[in-house]
C-alpha cells in the first residue's frame, strides 16, 4: 500500500521507551520539559526519537508514566483498600456539640486554707 521511497519519514525501528526530563535556566524563572523518548541503534549509532511531549501533564502523572515504563505496576485506591470496620467519632465539645467544654469558673476552685 505505501511506498516508503515516497514517504519522507523511515518506517519506526521499535525501542524502549523513556522519559526524560530536562531543565533550562532561563532569566526569570526555569523552564521544565518533560519528553516520551524511544532509543534505538541504527548502523551502530544511538538514535532518540521524541514520541510526545509531556509537559502540560501535572508532575505525578509524569512520575506515574515513568514507573509503568520501568514495570511497575500501580492498582486504584478504591481496589487496594476495603474498609473492614468504622468506630464511631466521639463529639467535639462538651457532648453536645456546640463548641468546646466550658472551663470552671476562678471562684469555684477549692481555696487552701493558711
Amino acid at each position: 500500500m505505501w511506498d516508503h521511497a515516497l514517504v519522507s519519514r523511515k518506517p519506526r525501528a521499535t525501542g524502549p521507551f523513556h522519559v526524560v526530563t530536562t531543565r533550562r535556566q532561563g532569566k526569570h524563572r526555569e523552564y521544565v520539559a518533560h519528553l516520551l523518548r524511544r532509543s534505538y541503534r541504527e548502523g551502530g549509532l544511538v538514535k532518540k526519537e521524541t514520541v510526545a511531549n509531556l509537559s502540560h501533564l501535572p508532575d505525578e502523572v509524569v512520575e506515574l508514566i515513568r514507573g509503568a515504563l520501568r514495570g511497575k505496576q500501580f492498582v486504584l485506591a478504591e481496589e487496594a483498600l476495603a474498609v473492614e470496620r468504622s468506630l464511631p467519632g466521639r463529639p467535639r465539645g462538651g457532648g453536645t456539640g456546640d463548641g468546646p467544654p466550658a472551663r470552671a469558673a476562678a471562684s469555684a476552685r477549692p481555696r487552701t486554707l493558711s
